[in-house]
């Protein structure tokens, strides 16, 4: 194997592989990063137990060419090390293996000679028997994951809130994520050519997804399998597996009626939370109070004893129903839950003392958080 590839490009991929191959497998080979090149161009993998990334780097990239391959074969290097390396070197880098699996990297006049594996013992990646398939805009989607995927639990103990439920059905696809405190759920329209099916997705696999750097307007093809789903847009297919259990049915946890309902402006709100959780850190749960004031504005107050305290009053653009509101709120979960909102005004039910608040944007019923309130 012998090639020679722009440095910068190079390394910015090694670096994203680097940061799912496992250190602490019973494999050891999966510590490393599998380095194919052949008449096409450089092909990369990368992954653990639950996650394989597969980087295709081609000759040319908007006419300018990236890669020269003189000669084709594999390797598999020790990722840690070899980014390490990558990043120290100035120029564009000339790699080459011998049957011997020693890499040698040429940069300059720098010359560093690796010890490899044999790409022949890298698993390969899975053949899936495929149950359906659909094409996805890959902006749409990303911007679902981002919608909903910070309200996944963080607690191994119920693997399924892990994840993120994705729903899919004939003209729509719905993702939910839920702690059991919260849940964020948003749909986007998608034709789906099979039946209604759901799998919930790791939200370690859905974050990778998010760092794919592809040109604007790509598309993304998702491949269902029993145990599996595969993402693949035009130079990386993502594998993932999936997580098996029973999701707990979340629509049935959205309020339909509430006792205060207020719209505000989504910018003010989220900075005047920023400004409150200044002032909320020696909470457990970053104390954030919010109380109706004159019928028309918002007070939002944090008192700490160690701190000092802040409070603000914002106007109410409009409020339905009983005009009083006096609950406690953990200021993190409603930053992010707010940060979500990408409309100019923002709506939050309040559904009466001790039960969740719905927060959506204004006219806009495909996005939906669910917070609960702090007892105090």
């Amino acid at each position: 194997m012998k090639f020679t590839i722009k440095n910068s490009l190079f390394t910015a991929i090694v670096s994203e592989l680097h940061k799912i191959c496992s250190s602490k497998s019973l494999l050891p080979i999966l510590s490393g990063i599998k380095i194919e090149a052949n008449k096409d161009g450089i092909v990369l993998t990368g992954g653990n137990s639950e996650l394989f990334i597969e980087k295709k780097i081609p000759l040319q990239i908007k006419g300018e060419t990236v890669v020269e391959v003189q000669e084709g074969g594999s390797v598999v290097v020790l990722a840690k090390h070899f980014m390490n390396l990558l990043k120290k070197l100035p120029d564009d880098i000339e790699i080459s293996s011998d049957d011997m699996q020693l890499v040698i990297i040429k940069s300059g006049s720098i010359v560093t000679r690796m010890n490899g594996l044999a790409a022949v013992d890298y698993p390969k990646l899975p053949e899936i028997k495929i149950l359906h398939s659909v094409e996805v805009d890959l902006t749409s989607l990303k911007d679902v994951i981002k919608q909903t995927i910070f309200a996944v639990s963080k607690n191994e103990t119920k693997p399924v809130l892990t994840g993120v439920k994705m729903e899919f059905e004939r003209n729509k696809l719905t993702c939910t994520a839920t702690d059991s405190h919260r849940l964020s759920s948003r749909e986007i329209q998608i034709n789906f050519p099979g039946g209604a099916h759901a799998v919930i997705v790791p939200s370690k696999s859905l974050t990778e997804l998010l760092h794919l750097k592809e040109v604007s307007h790509a598309s993304v093809h998702i491949s269902i399998a029993n145990n599996m789903i595969v993402f693949s847009t035009e130079n990386t297919i993502l594998y993932s597996v999936l997580i098996e259990g029973n999701y707990p049915y979340t629509q049935s946890l959205i309020p339909t009626d509430f006792v205060t309902k207020i719209t505000m402006n989504t910018k003010a709100l989220i900075a005047g939370i920023e400004r409150a959780c200044v002032f909320s850190e020696e909470w457990k749960h970053n104390n954030v109070h919010l109380a109706m004031i004159d019928n028309s504005n918002l007070k939002i107050t944090t008192n700490s004893a160690g701190i000092g305290m802040i409070e603000e009053l914002q106007r109410v653009i409009r409020v339905e129903g009983v005009t009083t509101i006096d609950m406690t709120f953990d200021g993190r979960l409603l930053l992010e839950a707010l940060k979500g909102i990408r409309e100019e005004q923002v709506t939050i039910s309040f559904c009466g003392v001790m039960k969740p608040a719905v927060i959506r944007p204004e006219n806009d019923d495909s996005y939906v958080q669910l917070i609960s309130p702090l007892r105090t």
